[in-house]
């Protein structure tokens, strides 16, 4: 089969999985959030620069001129949300759920210490175009994996005489090799698995994203 070439356009949904401190999804109730409640996510990678080496002779000409090469250090991620899912917000944060009688979750509080949780972030864009669709007519998705996120901070947010909306940032750290293909029993890889030094990836599948619903859901 040939390359295919896409245009994802928006973005459908987004998956928020429990990790544990090293990266591996945690298994068992309220492990995981599908949400749309989200505005974007910006996706910042950062790298750092070779360390550079330049000798000049007497006469003013370079006599060592070499430049190591750049690499990947982290990606810094921000998610604006539309819509506050305290499931969603703990799962990112490590901060502690608040309940109200038969509720599962209501409200989160805050904190002082170190921002130890981790955790996983997936998205489904759908195709534009001509190529939006396989020949056998089934819909095409981008598929977006940051399997070890961490470092989740909440960033400054006003409540005014408009819609309140609230982000997170946070940077991935290199992949866990026990997130293999992905949590759960559907994958979006095809087959592949993300190694133990990717940061993130992207894939086009046509497996459907699965289903946003408010709260956490078992891994």
């Amino acid at each position: 089969m040939p390359t295919i070439c896409a245009s994802p356009i928006k973005a459908r949904v987004a998956r928020i999985t429990k990790n544990d401190v090293c990266g591996v999804p945690v298994t068992g109730a309220g492990g995981q959030v599908v949400t749309k409640g989200f505005i974007q996510v910006a996706v910042s990678p950062e790298y750092e620069e070779g360390e550079e080496f330049l000798v000049k002779n007497a006469d003013g000409e370079a006599c060592v001129n070499e430049k190591d090469a750049n690499f990947l250090k982290r990606v810094g991620l921000q998610v604006d949300f539309c819509q506050i899912d305290p499931d969603a917000i703990v799962l990112m944060t490590g901060e502690r759920l608040l309940v109200t009688g038969a509720t599962t979750g209501t409200g989160v509080a805050f904190g002082e210490g170190l921002l130890l949780a981790r955790f996983g972030l997936e998205l489904w864009q759908p195709l534009a175009g001509s190529g939006a669709c396989s020949p056998g007519g089934v819909p095409f998705y981008m598929y977006w994996a940051f399997p070890n996120v961490g470092n989740t901070m909440i960033t400054d947010f006003t409540m005014e005489n408009g819609p309140m909306t609230f982000s997170i940032s946070a940077d991935t750290k290199a992949a866990n090799v026990a997130w293999g293909n992905g949590p759960g029993t559907l994958e979006w890889l095809n087959g592949n698995t993300i190694a133990a030094d990717e940061h993130f990836a992207f894939n086009i599948t046509t497996v459907p994203p699965p289903t946003a619903a408010c709260g956490a859901i078992v891994l």
